[in-house]
């Protein structure tokens, strides 16, 4: 693999302490100012890696490798690194809480939101104070991450600094209960006629030879009556009133379409969410209908709640764990339903018709790739077999050669914009905040970053050697355009992104952006874990290395009948160290066959001089 996340990683480190200086007169500004995202995101980039690679932990002063206090050192000492870290997390914190408000934490946005390509005019104030899904998710990942390196620093930490580690997980606490609560009022069903435009695009989506009949509606319905019959659990016995009343129309009525998910916030009219200790129910603005863009970032945060590790480490409270089953509910609905839509049909799936159309009739490659991120994790869950596998892998393929990441791009090449500036998205509701204000969208402009990071995941998925050699070759042309993008002048040299310096027809930028940058590192992240898992055993290399086996066996147990294992001490040494060998050949075989071979053939090599040896003495 090209990436080497242990070094690239530290590097980005470097790059954060050489353009943020010293912790106590910390720059967190990006190309976008501050907002409760991009502050986020920035101390991701310092506190995601050591939980990936556990090499690079600086939470246990006495074991922080030199290179890791080379990249920290405008963080001080080992022991001052932690501590550091601790306080700017406070420093976030306390930020972004609104004291006039019970010190419930808000999730602005900021200059994150822009008005629409051919308007000139400014958001409003109100509108930079919105709060969107994508703040909610990253919160998520956040919180959990805190609480996790707070976890491991708590017991080296000093007795009077107990104190504060203590102060800045409760407010962490409070911060993931009231991001988990919103993240669940802004799930939506909208359902629409068959018929309908809506409809018909979705038909079209799914088989754009047939297109709409109602023939295949009533296909669509039965392949999604699992999602049906999730979200009249998720509506529960509620008279009436947001989504209960889409579900009791769309159970009633066969003849209607939907769609689930995430839409960009609080969605307007949703019910509060009750916990033990708050009611949350600021207002919201947001349609009710998904965002694709959105659903992946909700579905990518909250499956942070759900990972292995947070269970085991005890990470939620009660409170925290009652939101978590209504959010994996709404999380595996939203993805078996765009899974569904994804791969229906016995031959050529939706999924494979590039670029993906939304409902509203919108077509963009992006969109297709975020539509795979949920089909991926789908066949991973069903074990899929490796033909579904190369199909989607051959998506990933085409996807990189239409973004211009493996190709020259044409003069004047409209999937540049895919790059630089993004596509843009309308959040409809969002001009309705405050009388007069502009519409206003988001920007989706992360492509590379997101070919990346899918294709190392799906590359650990496969089993096949050439089919994750194929992915593997990808990974390694997009991190080379990746690369290749970092900043090259300014404090802010070695962080992302500027993509001028590939497609020299784009605007150059000078300034970082802890948005993309933050991705960069969840890639290297990615690919830490694909290195440290085991490679997937070959089907035929796991055959010769077993008969390999079955060989050096015989010959092992010939010698012994020899009574070679009785001969002087080099002997009883050789036979000791053959039986050891072939033992632990035997525990490889199952995973690293190669391995195990190369063991195997060893031992045969030194059985084979023994039996040559005793010919030359019968010779003699």
């Amino acid at each position: 693999m090209r990436l080497q996340p242990r070094q690239e990683l530290l590097s980005v480190w470097k790059s954060i302490s050489r353009y943020c200086g010293s912790p106590d007169s910390f720059f967190w500004d990006d190309r976008a100012g501050r907002n409760s995202i991009s502050d986020s995101e920035l101390l991701l980039c310092l506190l995601l890696p050591p939980q990936k690679l556990p090499g690079i932990r600086y939470d246990r002063p006495d074991e922080t490798k030199p290179d890791v206090r080379a990249a920290l050192a405008a963080f001080g000492s080992p022991v001052e690194i932690p501590q550091k870290i601790v306080r700017l997390i406070a420093v976030y914190l306390n930020r972004y809480t609104d004291p006039q408000n019970d010190d419930l934490p808000v999730f602005t946005v900021g200059r994150y939101v822009s008005t629409a390509p051919d308007d000139d005019t400014e958001p409003t104030p109100e509108q930079e104070q919105l709060e969107v899904v994508d703040a909610y998710a990253t919160s998520v990942v956040f919180c959990v991450t805190v609480i996790h390196f707070l976890r491991g620093y708590r017991p080296q930490a000093r007795e009077a600094f107990v104190k504060e580690i203590d102060e800045v997980e409760a407010k962490t606490r409070k911060r993931l209960t009231a991001a988990m609560a919103a993240l669940q009022r802004s799930f939506t069903i909208s359902v629409f006629p068959g018929d309908s435009r809506e409809g018909r695009a979705l038909c079209e989506t799914v088989s754009s030879e047939e297109g709409y009949s109602p023939a295949l509606v009533g296909r669509l319905r039965q392949a999604l009556n699992d999602v049906t019959a999730g979200l009249r659990e998720l509506a529960g016995p509620r008279e009436g009133g947001g989504i209960a009343d889409d579900v009791a129309n769309l159970l009633a009525d066969r003849d209607l379409l939907f769609e689930c998910g995430w839409s960009w916030g609080i969605v307007k009219g949703a019910e509060p969410v009750k916990t033990l200790t708050t009611a949350y129910a600021q207002p919201g603005f947001a349609e009710s209908a998904p965002y694709l863009y959105f659903t992946v970032v909700a579905v990518d945060g909250i499956r942070d709640l759900l990972d292995t590790d947070t269970r085991l480490l005890g990470i939620l409270d009660q409170e925290q764990q009652d939101l978590a089953r209504t959010l994996q509910l709404q999380w595996e609905l939203a993805q078996r339903f765009w899974s569904t839509i994804a791969t229906f049909g016995s031959d050529r799936w939706p999924i494979e018709e590039l670029p993906w159309r939304t409902t509203d009739e919108e077509e963009s490659d992006y969109y297709s790739l975020l539509v795979f991120s949920l089909v991926r994790h789908s066949l991973a869950e069903r074990n899929a077999p490796e033909d579904e596998l190369r199909r989607i892998a051959k998506t990933l393929e085409d996807l990189a050669d239409r973004g211009r990441i493996r190709r020259r791009p044409l003069e004047n090449d409209p999937a540049l914009r895919l790059h630089q500036p993004g596509t843009w998205v309308r959040l409809v509701g969002a001009e309705t905040v405050v009388p007069g204000a502009p519409k206003v969208g988001w920007r989706l402009g992360e492509l590379a970053t997101l070919l990346l990071g899918r294709s190392l995941a799906l590359a650990g998925q496969v089993n096949d050697h050439q089919l994750r050699a194929r992915l593997l070759s990808l990974s390694d042309d997009v991190w080379r355009h990746l690369a290749r993008r970092r900043l090259r002048k300014g404090k802010g040299t070695g962080l992302w992104d500027n993509a001028s310096n590939v497609f020299t027809s784009l605007a150059p930028r000078e300034e970082p952006s802890w948005y993309f940058t933050n991705r960069v590192v969840q890639c290297m992240g990615t690919a830490a874990e694909l290195i440290r898992g085991e490679p997937p055993p070959g089907e035929g290399l796991a055959r010769l290395a077993s008969e390999l086996l079955i060989e050096a066996d015989d010959v092992f147990d010939e010698e012994l009948l020899r009574g070679s294992s009785e001969g002087g001490p080099a002997l009883r040494e050789s036979m000791s160290r053959q039986e050891s060998n072939l033992k632990r050949a035997r525990v490889l075989l199952p995973t690293r066959p190669g391995t195990s071979a190369a063991l195997v053939m060893e031992v045969l090599r030194e059985l084979d001089k023994l039996a040559a040896a005793r010919q030359r003495e019968v010779g003699d």
